[in-house]
């Protein structure tokens, strides 16, 4: 026979797991999506200088990936009255790992694109540098390497 405390005990845990279910969002991807009337500028960055390819194409709306279908992606679209105002260029970082970021480094040098930071190591495990697309959003490239001590446990 179950207890009073033992109804309220399970009841707690009944409510604790239908709270979860009902907040917790299973998304499928997240694809970051910049306003912008500069598509021009903006496709010729992300797909001839760094290499993206194009997942949605249209006058309104730009999507690229980095990889084959299935790879992350990044839209870019026209202001509308969804989204009347243009991204302001501050305060949004992509962050894109490579294989080796002083090579991309290197290519995209080389290419003519503008590297705002160069190459760096950081103890929290990453070799990075930045270049911005037109919009201002700015691009760390990096490749992983040795994570100083400190930041070892904070990786999950």
């Amino acid at each position: 026979m179950q207890t009073q405390a033992n109804k309220q005990s399970g009841s707690s845990t009944q409510s604790q797991a239908d709270t979860q279910s009902r907040t917790a969002m299973q998304t499928q991807s997240i694809i970051p999506c910049v306003t912008t009337s500069r598509m021009r500028e903006t496709r010729a960055f992300w797909i001839d200088k760094l290499g993206f390819e194009i997942s949605y194409d249209h006058e309104h709306y730009l999507g690229v990936r980095g990889g084959p279908k299935g790879a992350p992606e990044i839209g870019f679209m026209l202001p509308d009255k969804e989204a009347p105002e243009s991204f302001s260029g501050a305060g949004l970082t992509l962050c894109l790992r490579v294989e080796n970021a002083d090579r991309e480094c290197a290519r995209l040098w080389d290419a003519g694109v503008a590297i705002v930071s160069p190459p760096t190591d950081y103890p929290w495990g990453m070799r990075a540098f930045v270049v911005k697309d037109p919009n201002g959003v700015a691009v760390t490239i990096t490749h992983a390497i040795a994570a100083a001590v400190e930041f070892e446990a904070c990786a999950r």
